[in-house]
């Protein structure tokens, strides 16, 4: 039945075009407007993919190719300047051992009431040295980084002594400065032993020259004991190690060859100075090496960050040794001080720093070293030499190989160079720099 007109629409009645969302010229109707999460989804979803980034310009294989090679080159230059040094030194100890009649062994004072400290001093080279210096009547301390190591040491060098293992001469004071032919009619080295001390005086003290706050906690300790300091032998090191990094951040080379016998030295010259007296000067013997002679000493790089070579980094290590010692005797010759510095060179020794080397050279060594290389003992003949011997007395500021003075390497003599990496060496381990204060 038709509805009349004005009646009222009922619940759920049909809705308006406008409701129906019906164009007004009617048609399909249009779709639904979608909401704000829905707009965002669409955008998410349908987002272009990201652009990847630029890959970086690939090196031309010319340049690649040079910098490869200068890479190689610059490791194997220092390697080939290494060993060329090392044969020709060989050659020469050779040549010496051959000779139809070697010199006499020298002849030394007794040393009774001196006090004497000797870096690495549990084996090799450094062992040899604390057994000579301990049988001329010194009390020796080993400073060493091995406690085990270093209390054996000490027991050995005691039974030796007590069994009478003798392996130089020794004269009484009075007649030390008299012909050896004279006193004991003959080549004295093996053949004279009466007066060879029988209780020799050593200990041993914990030093790890590859920590600054150990080098400085072994001073304390030593100046604890309130004794004199006669004898300084700097003689501990390390050889063509692969690179890495002492405690404090420095190449290992330069850190403990060289920092560590830098700053130990250094801490421990007041005590020298106050020991050392007109006529018997303290001694400051530092061991180098026949290699500072094809070394570089790179002051803009001495931790061989740009481009490590272990040989490289050992032959820098000594020649700073030599420089370092060079200008120190000028700081003590201008100080006035009862002190005197030398740098001593022991020649191609037998002992266990060859382990870094390539396999060939070792068994080289092993088949060759009875002939070409001189024995721990020959090794430290001239340490000792700068440690006892009376022609040494207030000498300062040589080079010694074989127990006498030569020429180091020209580039150890130039003077700015030296007080160059004195003033760089003072900043590395935190202490003043006294050679400013000294023309």
């Amino acid at each position: 039945m038709p509805r009349r007109a004005g009646a009222a629409a009922r619940p759920g009645a049909a809705v308006t075009a406008a409701a129906l969302s019906l164009p007004l010229g009617g048609g399909r109707a249009a779709p639904p407007r979608p909401g704000p999460a829905a707009v965002a989804s669409h955008r998410a979803t349908h987002r272009p993919a990201a652009r990847p980034a630029p890959s970086p310009p690939r090196p031309e294989p010319a340049a690649a190719g040079r910098e490869a090679a200068m890479s190689l080159l610059s490791a194997l230059v220092p390697l080939l300047r290494v060993y060329c040094i090392g044969l020709l030194v060989i050659l020469h100890q050779l040549r010496r051992r051959l000779r139809p009649r070697c010199p006499p062994a020298p002849v030394f004072p007794t040393q009774n009431g001196k006090v004497a400290i000797v870096t690495g001093g549990a084996k090799g080279i450094g062992y040899q040295t604390v057994k000579h210096l301990a049988r001329l009547g010194m009390h020796v301390i080993i400073a060493g980084n091995s406690e085990s190591e270093g209390q054996a040491a000490v027991r050995k060098i005691q039974e030796e002594t007590l069994t009478g293992k003798v392996g130089f001469s020794l004269l009484p004071q009075e007649e030390a400065l008299t012909s050896v032919k004279d006193c004991w009619g003959g080549w004295p080295w093996l053949q004279h032993q009466s007066c060879v001390q029988k209780h020799t005086s050593m200990e041993f003290l914990y030093c790890d020259l590859a920590s600054m706050k150990s080098i400085r906690q072994f001073v304390q300790r030593f100046r604890a004991k309130s004794c004199p300091l006669h004898v300084l032998v700097n003689n501990a090191g390390v050889m063509l190690v692969p690179e890495r990094k002492t405690e404090d951040g420095f190449e290992e080379h330069f850190g403990l060859n060289y920092l560590g016998h830098f700053l130990l030295t250094n801490l421990l010259l007041d005590t020298l100075k106050q020991s050392g007296t007109h006529s018997h000067n303290a001694r400051i013997i530092t061991v180098s090496s026949a290699t500072h002679y094809v070394a570089k000493l790179h002051l803009s790089d001495l931790q061989s960050r740009c481009s490590y070579s272990p040989h490289g980094a050992y032959a820098q290590s000594k020649l700073a040794l030599v420089l370092f010692t060079y200008q120190l005797q000028h700081l003590l010759t201008a100080d006035g001080s009862h002190v005197t510095a030398n740098v001593v060179d022991p020649g191609v020794v037998n002992t266990e720093l060859y382990k870094h080397v390539f396999w060939v050279v070792k068994v080289v060594k092993w088949m060759t070293a009875w002939l070409f290389f001189k024995t721990p003992e020959e090794g430290a003949s001239t340490t000792i030499y700068a440690a006892a011997s009376p022609e040494m007395e207030g000498v300062g500021g040589c080079y010694l190989y074989n127990e006498e003075r030569t020429k180091s390497a020209d580039v150890a003599y130039d003077e700015e160079l030296q007080r160059r990496l004195w003033t760089e060496s003072c900043k590395m381990v935190g202490i003043s720099d006294e050679s400013s204060r000294i023309p």
